[in-house]
């Protein structure tokens, strides 16, 4: 490390593998916040299209197109606060972990449970409900 570079030196003991399972737990509360904002419409569907597999995509796409046809009809919007909370993590298999959330906006509670598996890419969701 040179006078210039202010990075911090970390240990070899410290540093986390990118295929670690324990990695995705930092993942999931951002993740189902987006995942209910594209539902909802209010973020693009594309913005969790790094993380999730073109199926979960298409699958939240349907959703957030039900969304519109039912503001358009009612002129509902759902409110804008959401919190992420309960966040618990299970790792089946060095390449396969299944996390749950609890999503809390002001006059409901909604249960999310995603499946990661560790892809070539790095890790991705493979399976995502949302009650």
């Amino acid at each position: 490390m040179t006078t210039t570079d202010q990075r911090p030196a970390h240990s070899a003991a410290h540093a986390v593998a990118p295929d670690d399972p324990h990695t995705v737990e930092p993942l999931v509360a951002p993740v189902a916040r987006r995942a209910v904002e594209i539902i909802r419409d209010m973020r693009p569907e594309n913005s969790l299209a790094r993380l999730i597999t073109p199926e979960v995509g298409q699958q939240l796409a349907r959703r957030a197109a039900l969304t519109r046809r039912l503001r358009a009809t009612t002129g509902y919007a759902p409110p804008r606060q959401l919190s992420v909370t309960g966040v618990r993590l299970c790792v089946v298999n060095d390449h396969t972990v299944e996390a749950s959330c609890v999503l809390r906006e002001p006059d409901r509670a909604r249960f999310l449970a995603m499946r990661w598996e560790l892809r070539h890419t790095g890790w991705r969701v493979t399976v995502l409900e949302i009650g």
